[in-house]
């Protein structure tokens, strides 16, 4: 996949493996739930900021990781999350 580079008002220190509570439309329907920010800079200063995923798969063994890659206007969407205890940060 492409690399979507976005400009965001947070930076890269702000963001990087920092839980999110998250609801993201995608082509099987809303996906939601609690994740973190993996995020990478270029040289031009640009973000590219996805949502991580990490859940039980069918037993111990098995870890299913999803990554989701935020678009310019996801990245617009990211905020402080109003309860720290759920998430450092909303994406709704």
């Amino acid at each position: 996949m492409e690399t979507i580079w976005t400009k965001s008002k947070w930076n890269k220190d702000d963001l990087d493996n920092k839980t999110v509570e998250f609801r993201i439309p995608t082509q099987r329907g809303i996906e939601h739930g609690i994740g973190a920010f993996w995020v990478r800079q270029n040289p031009a200063g640009l973000l590219a900021i996805e949502v991580v995923t990490d859940v039980q798969g069918k037993d111990w063994l098995e870890r299913i990781q999803t990554r989701f890659y935020l678009p310019q206007i996801g990245v617009d969407r990211i905020k402080r999350h109003p309860v720290q205890k759920v998430a450092d940060f909303r994406l709704m």
